[in-house]
């Protein structure tokens, strides 16, 4: 077994790079003086993780977490700037990040260099691109691990952080790592999902790919048996490339991945994923360090775990049970110091909103249980002593929220401490359709939705139940509730589910005997809550309105001027790539794709609209005959297609690459100008060839 102390991540790319923190700053002060408007701004800023809230004039900042990894000083950072710069506590979510709120925009580019000077970065924690790269709950902890999942995890989203191809994707693609088969890591909600397997006696990746949930859940299909470690980029590339290609970016609600396996059938799109995975494979990709493989032992397995687990080398993980993953300030400075003080170098954030710490020596357990228990939280003996309730924050700050499910979620949390009937039955709760809180896979799920009652419009829950993120199985619908009667349904709905466990019957089974009928028949003691005030929400003051009008920005639109420009680099990059592999013919075809993008950026500039599906000569005859084709353009084009001639003639491609590198350039610069007044007529061209020659 190789020594983890061996990999050395800085290699590969940095969290953090002072570029990030010139470009926002930058396009910060552009938007600031008008010359960016709010759409193109939106686009931007989304990037670097800072995320419109419905309060005007104040962001949600996502702080991205590879892995779930949090190095303990990064406690301290995140405490400073929550409570220099934020207002109310931090929230980890369900994809292993912290997300703190209210931040002025005006202030958010000092946040992201206090951050930085931190080591932590928000790159790509929004936006249509690479989303945080998470992990298992005990990556690093678990004895079962054939490899720290959390490490591979943060490897490689470093690996791909700020590449051209996954800056503006038709959507946003969630990855996950699992560190054994027993995949802790949920990969079939996901539109990439790593599951370390041993065959053949060698350590490796089985990859699964196109699930999601949303209004529209999807679970994910096996695309490749078995891959070797140093393939795990490759396989990002195939995922990435499948997606830029074939989804939808006309309708932004049909834009993820999952939608390209329902269009195709898993048989075709494994075929499709396999295809483009022995295209790209042996291409140079970013250094890839070795991983650090375990020989696996016998360990236990809790869906959310919390308390303390044995871990590797004698020690254990100490599992911080955070309701809802509420936690403030002064919670984080106290943290940072008792992990200091037990000599914990890292915690992990988990899916369900809890904090581990790692490798814990075990005479130190009970020394640092009594100090998490002084800040407010718990260490449990086990994880069916804590309620198990996850929620997204609904209402309190997201523009597309339509219940506050974060106010109902810490009243189902408060109601089920010390309840029999509530351990070990997890409740999920989302403010909308969209599963941020991730309802469709929990015992007892809950989607935030309007209905009206008496012609006026009262917030309500969608039912959910038997929903499993492991096996890949979404939860069947049930009744729709009040939401101010929900926690009593949820109340009702425990009782009758730990009387089926005893009878050794499964959630989902029992929610498929019982049907709606039979579950509407548990729910009937509402009824007698029906006169009660429905009109107003867990947590509010105000009347419930109906679902907000407002657009949010999971779905951002694309703004075609930084969306071709990075496609344009991924072109040269492939070019490039292929050329050194003596890929001759593929090579070319990378260069025309990335002339093809300079070419419709420099088209959109003039307002000329172009296709995915349009071919390279159908996009060359529309710049030949647009007012974009000036004379400094239509020298640089031609001589592409020039050196691409000579090219195909003497098999030295050296002069095209730089054609094309310079045809990129001069894009660049022609979008930037005033649109110059001389214009060449079609007609002209032979001329302008003429001085070209």
């Amino acid at each position: 077994m190789k020594d983890a102390s061996h990999v050395d991540l800085s290699a590969i790319e940095p969290l953090v790079r002072s570029s990030d923190l010139a470009e926002y700053r930058q396009g910060l002060e552009r938007h600031q003086s008008g010359e960016w408007d709010a759409e193109r701004f939106t686009a931007f800023r989304l990037r670097y993780g800072v995320y419109g809230q419905k309060q005007p004039g104040v962001q949600m900042v996502r702080i991205k977490i590879p892995g779930g990894i949090v190095p303990t000083p990064w406690l301290k950072t995140l405490a400073r700037v929550n409570r220099d710069f934020a207002k109310g506590p931090a929230h980890i979510t369900t994809r292993q990040d912290f997300q703190l709120y209210y931040i002025p925009l005006e202030r958010s580019a000092d946040m992201l260099e206090v951050l930085a000077a931190g080591g932590i970065t928000t790159r790509e924690a929004c936006g249509n691109t690479l989303r945080n790269m998470t992990s298992c709950a005990l990556a690093g902890a678990c004895g079962r691990e054939l490899v720290d999942a959390g490490k591979v995890a943060e490897q490689l989203a470093r690996t791909w952080m700020r590449h051209p191809l996954v800056q503006h994707m038709p959507r946003k693609m969630k990855f996950t790592v699992s560190g054994c088969a027993t995949d802790c890591g949920a990969s079939p909600i996901h539109d990439l999902g790593f599951v370390a397997v041993e065959k053949g006696g060698k350590k490796g990746f089985k990859v699964l790919a196109g699930g999601g949930l949303g209004g529209q859940p999807i679970m994910a299909v096996e695309v490749l048996p078995f891959v070797i470690e140093e393939d795990l980029p490759t396989v990002i590339e195939a995922t990435a490339r499948i997606h830029q290609r074939y989804s939808n970016r006309r309708d932004r609600a049909l834009a993820r991945l999952k939608f390209v396996l329902r269009r195709f059938g898993p048989e075709k799109f494994t075929s499709l994923f396999q295809e483009e995975f022995d295209r790209l494979k042996n291409l140079p990709q970013r250094p890839w360090q070795p991983l650090a493989w375990r020989n696996p032992v016998e360990a236990p397995v809790a869906r959310t775990p919390a308390g303390v687990v044995p871990g590797h080398d004698g020690k254990v993980a100490l599992v911080i049970y955070v309701p809802l993953g509420i936690i403030d300030s002064d919670q984080l400075d106290a943290l940072h110091d008792i992990a200091v003080a037990a000599g914990v170098s890292r915690l992990s954030t988990t899916r369900d909103q809890k904090l581990a710490l790692l490798d814990v020596a075990r005479d130190k357990v009970e020394e640092v249980t009594k100090a998490v228990r002084s800040i407010g939280f718990d260490i449990p003996a086990a994880a069916e002593d804590v309620p198990d309730v996850v929620s997204c924050p609904g209402t309190t700050t997201c523009r597309i929220g339509i219940t506050n499910s974060q106010s109902f979620g810490l009243q189902v949390e408060k109601e089920a401490r010390g309840q029999a009937d509530a351990k070990g039955v997890s409740v999920h709760v989302s403010g909308c359709q969209n599963s941020c809180g991730l309802h469709h896979v929990a015992d007892i799920g809950l989607h935030g939705m309007g209905k009206k009652i008496d012609g006026k419009p009262a917030p309500h829950y969608q039912l959910h139940f038997g929903g499993d993120a492991y096996s890949g199985q979404v939860g069947l619908e049930g009744p729709i509730v009040p939401a101010r009667l929900a926690n009593r349904a949820v109340a009702l709905l425990r009782q009758e589910i730990q009387g089926a466990r005893a009878q050794g019957e499964s959630v989902r089974a029992w929610a498929e005997r019982l049907g709606k009928d039979g579950i509407a028949e548990v729910l009937k003691p509402l009824a007698a809550g029906e006169g009660e005030d429905l009109f107003t929400d867990w947590g509010d003051a105000d009347i419930f309105v109906g679902p907000p009008k407002a657009k949010g920005e999971c779905a951002a639109p694309q703004v075609s001027t930084t969306y071709y420009t990075d496609l344009a680099d991924d072109g040269l990059i492939n070019l490039d790539r292929f050329l050194s592999s003596g890929r001759w013919p593929e090579a070319l075809k990378a260069g025309e794709e990335a002339t093809v993008y300079a070419l419709r950026l420099l088209l959109a500039g003039y307002g000329v609209v172009t296709e995915d599906e349009q071919d390279a000569e159908g996009v060359f005859a529309l710049f030949r005959s647009s007012k974009a084709a000036t004379i400094e353009a239509v020298n640089a084009f031609e001589s592409v297609l020039a050196e691409r001639t000579s090219a195909l003639v003497t098999g030295e491609a050296v002069t095209y690459r730089e054609a094309v590198a310079y045809f990129i350039d001069t894009v660049g610069v022609l979008i930037t100008r005033p649109k110059a007044a001389v214009v060449a007529e079609v007609g002209d061209l032979a001329s302008i060839l003429a001085v070209v020659a």
